[in-house]
């Protein structure tokens, strides 16, 4: 795989998901799921996630490689191994393959982010793990 040609492939998806969000108003939607053009068995999928104040995920991982771009609010990730990590609007943060982490909201207003996320074709996002 061509790392060069996977980054710019990641950023015209990004950019092409930020200009259609602005017309989405769902509360959690898919707003891109594709396959992935020469890299066969591996998909890209783009979603947007607007969370209240109280929102906090179950211990999980994720199989592929995901990306997280906050637009409102700020949220706290929690990834084990790490300190935890408050993440305001305008900042993005990486999430490791396999890697249990938490997350949850750090803003009274809830938050808003989109999830980019490139893995095998098929696989879920996210895993639930247990302690």
């Amino acid at each position: 795989m061509n790392i060069k040609r996977i980054a710019t492939g990641v950023g015209s998806i990004l950019i092409a998901a930020l200009t259609f969000m602005s017309s989405s108003t769902a509360d959690d939607s898919v707003i891109l799921s594709t396959e992935l053009e020469g890299m066969e068995g591996m998909e890209a999928k783009i979603m947007l996630f607007e969370v209240d104040s109280d929102w906090v995920t179950e211990r999980h991982t994720h199989p592929g490689q995901l990306f997280v771009y906050v637009l409102e609010g700020s949220v706290e990730v929690a990834v084990e191994g790490d300190e935890p990590k408050l993440v305001s609007a305008g900042e993005a943060f990486y999430e490791r393959p396999d890697t249990p982490m938490v997350g949850r909201t750090a803003s009274s207003e809830g938050a808003k982010f989109i999830v980019f996320n490139v893995g095998r074709t098929g696989e879920p996002i996210t895993v639930s793990q247990t302690e």
